[in-house]
C-alpha cells in the first residue's frame, strides 16, 4: 500500500462513516415507529442510533488499525531497503 492509497483509504472511511450515520437514523426512525408513547420512541431511536453509531465506529477503528499495520510494514520495508 502507498501512501497516497493509505491517505484516500482514510478519507473514504470518514466518507463512508458521514453517509451511513444518516442510514443509522433512518434504519432506528423506522424501527421505532411502532412506539406509541412519543418520549419512549424518541428515547428507543436514540438508543438505536447510540448503538448503530458504536458498532460502525468499532469497524472504522478495526479498518483503521489494519491499514496503519499495512502502511506501517510498507514504510519499514521500504525505509530497510533505502539503507
Amino acid at each position: 500500500m502507498t501512501i497516497i492509497s493509505a491517505i484516500k483509504h482514510t478519507f473514504v472511511g470518514l466518507f463512508a462513516l458521514a453517509s451511513l450515520s444518516g442510514c443509522a437514523s433512518a434504519l432506528c426512525d423506522a424501527q421505532t415507529d411502532h412506539a406509541t408513547n412519543p418520549l419512549q420512541r424518541e428515547n428507543n431511536r436514540l438508543e438505536c442510533q447510540r448503538q448503530v453509531m458504536n458498532a460502525m465506529n468499532e469497524h472504522e477503528r478495526k479498518k483503521r488499525k489494519e491499514s496503519d499495520a499495512q502502511l506501517k510494514a510498507y514504510l519499514d520495508k521500504h525505509l530497510k531497503d533505502t539503507h
